[in-house]
């Protein structure tokens, strides 16, 4: 029996390929495994929807609204569904299907004016600005939308100094929120075993004292203590994470 994350990546596979029979197929058997995966169901309604099975692809979009009404993803479709907007997708319009360890939405902080907000559009690229160790998003001409949260926007900042590149998408905005899709797009050598996005996170509780440096997720160890890059610490770096995905004890 294949591992379910395995089963998870063939099945956004087959979506970005446009093979649509074997989405089903693949996602059929995530669900079998876990009605409850709403990735699983919103890759199934895409798919129904390409293949011209539109009940079916409501049927799957409602799904997911019963589980998480404010699923961005199905809204649309059931919108476009209504509106009778239903298109073929090319590879890039798949850009929202979430890929685990791979991409992420988040909130941004600290948010420019309300006016500058409403002339945004979903999926408008934006840049990722490194600004010490905080990352700002701004439209591809330089303009200021918002920023990362500090724990992410650390976490990043040090994948990014080490090699890897990430591309940035607006995903949904209003007047007083916007959320961006992140995704990475290279990983470098020295990036190879640290996921950009792990699924555990450290819950800080409110009005913690905790430095920023402590807020990143505790599966990517970092040198927090100014730029002490020497070649023996690099080699510590990468032998602990070398360690820490196969589980051994550090």
């Amino acid at each position: 029996m294949k591992k379910y994350a395995a089963l998870i990546q063939e099945a956004i596979s087959a979506a970005k390929k446009q093979e649509w029979d074997q989405a089903i197929e693949l996602n059929t058997e995530i669900l079998g495994r876990n009605p409850n995966d709403i990735g699983a169901i919103n890759r199934m309604g895409l798919a129904y929807l390409q293949l011209g099975k539109t009940t079916n692809a409501k049927k799957a979009f409602n799904s997911v609204l019963e589980k998480d009404r404010s699923n961005i993803i199905a809204k649309k479709h059931l919108n476009n569904l209504k509106n009778k907007q239903v298109a073929n997708l090319a590879v890039t319009q798949v850009y929202f299907i979430e890929e685990p360890g791979k991409t992420k939405i988040t909130d941004l902080h600290r948010l420019a004016r309300k006016d500058f907000l409403k002339k945004l559009h979903v999926g408008q690229k934006c840049q990722l600005i490194s600004k010490g160790k905080h990352i700002s998003v701004e439209t591809e001409d330089g303009k200021y939308i918002g920023s990362l949260p500090d724990d992410l926007s650390f976490r990043l900042c040090k994948l990014i100094t080490r090699g890897n590149e990430y591309e940035c998408l607006i995903h949904s905005f209003n007047e007083t929120k916007c959320r961006v899709h992140i995704r990475e797009e290279k990983t470098s050598q020295k990036n190879k075993h640290t996921l950009s996005f792990p699924s555990g996170k450290i819950v800080i509780p409110k009005n913690s004292p905790m430095e920023e440096e402590l807020l990143i997720e505790d599966d990517i160890p970092v040198d927090v203590q100014g730029n002490k890059s020497t070649d023996s610490k690099t080699s510590d770096f990468e032998t602990t994470l070398e360690k820490i995905n196969k589980g051994e004890e550090i």
